[in-house]
């Protein structure tokens, strides 16, 4: 089959009620749908989702959630379906902070190309090695919120749908002959566990910004000031904080701030910046100088590693054993086993079944291909299996 380098399906802009309604009924007679969205967080200090792709049968859907429809019964038509999605993880997450989105089943092409040792897994390389198509890539920056979309955008947006029901059927069959479906199944359902998982902030210490441990409290104080400022505008002009300031630009002002008095030699502003803001940063680099050092934030303390260090012998063991079965399974050794795992499970000393998997919180496939490998010769038959 040859495929072309634009899609050569209708596509349908979906920003009416009665569009949307379509689309809702020729879904109902499918089980399986090719998803993608464009969202706008290079743009914009509150990222949203700006277009929602969607390839059912031959056409290509282009459902507008800034056009202000309702798309309750939309979502809940598609939570209901199996999702074809590349690099599910950051759209799956979007969907799920803007409207509490959760699939019912998610197929990650990905994912699937990971678990098969593809050397190049992202989806241009995929449409490259398998269809000989160099997908185009100008779009990829674009602010995704403007409105009206240029004709160019919607082409753009379609495109990587297109080329998603052939990776999904290659794919398989690819992972079904290696009989490795079913991880990638438990994958997939793992995948779709943790987008639904909020993240923790530290609210108290945004501010504290790669480099910053190395400031004294004065400097840091000044740091402070100017990031709460630049957050402050950003929200103020919907705008990401590093198109504001780079961080790069609050270090070298704090860095400049010496321990009493005003600095000597002061870095300079972008000449883009407005007048308003350029004022808005010397008042609060001014505030922060002026502050009375009781005021000053502290350097955070070093946290004690109280936990215990594993057998390094041990480690380098379960370490070598790890690569020696990912080398012969040709997929990257993260994917059996991170860093992380691997130091939980040594510090069980590796003589109980139960305890290692406790540890490692492994899928099944996971488990399967390691904890025997991994109990110690003269525990594998001292315990019986679980």
């Amino acid at each position: 089959m040859t495929y072309p380098t634009e899609p050569v399906y209708p596509i349908d802009y979906v920003d009416s009620e009665s569009a949307l309604n379509i689309l809702v009924e020729r879904m109902d007679s499918l089980d399986t749908v090719f998803l993608d969205l464009e969202a706008d967080s290079m743009h914009h200090y509150f990222a949203k989702v700006c277009l929602i792709q969607i390839l059912v049968g031959d056409r290509c859907y282009l459902v507008d959630p800034l056009s202000g429809l309702s798309l309750s019964g939309f979502l809940e038509k598609l939570s209901r379906k199996t999702l074809v999605l590349h690099g599910a993880d950051y759209d799956l997450r979007m969907l799920y902070q803007a409207n509490g989105f959760r699939p019912y089943k998610v197929y990650d092409t990905m994912l699937a190309a990971q678990l098969l040792g593809k050397p190049g897994f992202g989806l241009a390389a995929l449409v490259q090695s398998y269809f000989g198509v160099a997908l185009r890539k100008d779009q990829q920056k674009a602010d995704w919120s403007m409105r009206p979309l240029p004709e160019q955008m919607l082409h753009y947006g379609a495109q990587d749908t297109f080329f998603l029901p052939g990776l999904f059927q290659t794919l398989t069959q690819e992972l079904r002959e290696k009989n490795r479906l079913e991880w990638h199944e438990e994958c997939c359902d793992e995948l779709v566990k943790a987008t639904a998982r909020s993240k923790e902030i530290d609210l108290e210490n945004m501010w504290r910004i790669d480099g910053s441990a190395r400031l004294s409290p004065r400097q840091l104080a000044a740091l402070q000031y100017l990031w709460k400022f630049r957050d402050q505008a950003a929200r103020d002009l919907d705008l990401p904080s590093y198109r504001i300031l780079p961080s790069d630009v609050l270090m070298r002002f704090s860095l400049a701030v010496p321990p009493e008095g005003d600095p000597t030699l002061l870095p300079t502003l972008p000449s883009r910046l407005s007048q308003d803001l350029k004022d808005g940063f010397w008042t609060a680099y001014e505030d922060a100088l002026d502050s009375p050092p009781e005021s000053w934030p502290q350097p955070l303390k070093p946290v004690k590693k109280t936990a215990p260090s594993p057998n390094a012998n041990l480690l380098s063991h379960l370490k070598a054993v790890r690569d020696d079965i990912a080398g012969k399974l040709a997929i990257d050794p993260s994917l059996l086993a991170t860093k992380s795992t691997l130091t939980s499970v040594a510090l069980t000393g590796c003589h109980s079944r139960q305890k290692m998997v406790a540890a490692a919180r492994w899928m099944k496939w996971q488990e399967n291909l390691l904890l025997e490998a991994w109990l110690k010769p003269q525990d594998r038959k001292a315990e019986p299996k679980s």
